[in-house]
């Protein structure tokens, strides 16, 4: 009896896109149980707005992972550029513009030392990147002294982190836009297709020619870069600053980006990093509209993670 090949193929497919039918079955759950709130405008806009901020770290991550890098900086350097940016709107005259600046070469300066101690030094990148998290941390915590810093900003600035497109909110605009440029770079062209090299295997990618060390040193730039204008957006949607706000998305970021590898590609892309926040953050919207306690956040993002870890190891064994 011949096995038909149509069913293989079906099931290699839904393997890679079960987070559609997880997230088709999440709307479903909630929008049984609370009807009259979950499936309202006002849910979708909240979840956009929420899940802004994530979606474009998520995009970063996504980058630096793609060449091989894993960085935990990434939630620290948005925390700093958003303290830098809300700091000096309330001690000096400079400019919105300026001072975002300042911000990003701040957190793209600290993003160099990183890349200096992986590619140079050949520091293993989760410790660098532990490193560098530290180290942001502790300069937010100078800057802001242990207090909520309130910006002293624009209402056109307040507008570019809390406005509308349409029906949408503006960051998460921003990340759609974002992610679309990281979609085009790491899948349709020569640098990304590099990137990728480097991220599967990287001495053979250094045998084929290619320089290994320069594409980590710009994925490694790129997620800083990123971060840092993430933090620049976060300072106008918020409007102020505290020293734990960036680090709050570490653990949210990084369960998309991991389960997000598990699926479309069978490695981390954009896409499945993007829908998988979304997912995640739909369900965590979802818990607290059923009145779940607080804490249920983490625990539903670090489950997620070690689901999506243990689904990316059984998929290498096979």
């Amino acid at each position: 009896m011949t096995v038909p090949v149509a069913a293989p193929r079906a099931l290699r497919w839904l393997d890679r896109h079960v987070i559609l039918l997880v997230w088709a079955g999440v709307i479903v759950l909630f929008g049984v149980l609370r009807p009259d709130i979950f499936l309202t405008e006002l849910t979708v806009k909240t979840v956009l707005a929420d899940q802004a901020i994530t979606c474009a770290l998520a995009v970063g991550l996504t980058l630096a992972l793609a060449a091989g890098v894993i960085d935990l900086s990434f939630a620290a350097m948005a925390g700093l550029s958003m303290v830098i940016v809300t700091k000096l709107s309330i001690t000096t005259g400079l400019g919105v513009l300026p001072s975002a600046l300042i911000a990003i070469a701040a957190c793209a300066g600290l993003g160099l030392v990183t890349a200096f101690l992986v590619t140079w030094l050949r520091v293993d990148s989760l410790i660098a990147t532990l490193g560098m998290m530290s180290v942001a941390t502790g300069l937010t915590m100078k800057l802001t002294a242990g207090t909520t810093l309130t910006g002293k900003f624009s209402d056109s600035f307040a507008a570019f982190g809390q406005g509308y497109w349409g029906p949408f909110p503006r960051p998460f605009g921003y990340a759609v836009v974002l992610g679309v440029a990281g979609y085009v770079v790491l899948e349709h062209t020569p640098a990304g297709r590099r990137i990728l090299a480097v991220g599967s295997n990287i001495e053979a990618a250094r045998l084929t020619g290619i320089r290994a060390s320069g594409f980590q040193v710009t994925a490694i730039l790129a997620s800083s870069i990123v971060a840092a204008a993430v933090g620049v957006v976060l300072a106008a949607k918020i409007g102020q600053a505290t020293d734990t706000t960036g680090t709050g998305y570490l653990l949210p970021v990084i369960a998309a980006v991991f389960l997000g590898s598990t699926q479309f590609k069978g490695r981390v892309n954009v896409a499945g990093s993007l829908v998988s926040a979304l997912a995640i953050g739909t369900g965590i919207k979802g818990l607290q509209l059923i009145g779940a306690t607080p804490w249920v956040a983490d625990f539903f993002n670090g489950a997620v993670l070690l689901l999506a870890v243990a689904f990316a190891a059984r998929r290498r064994r096979q």
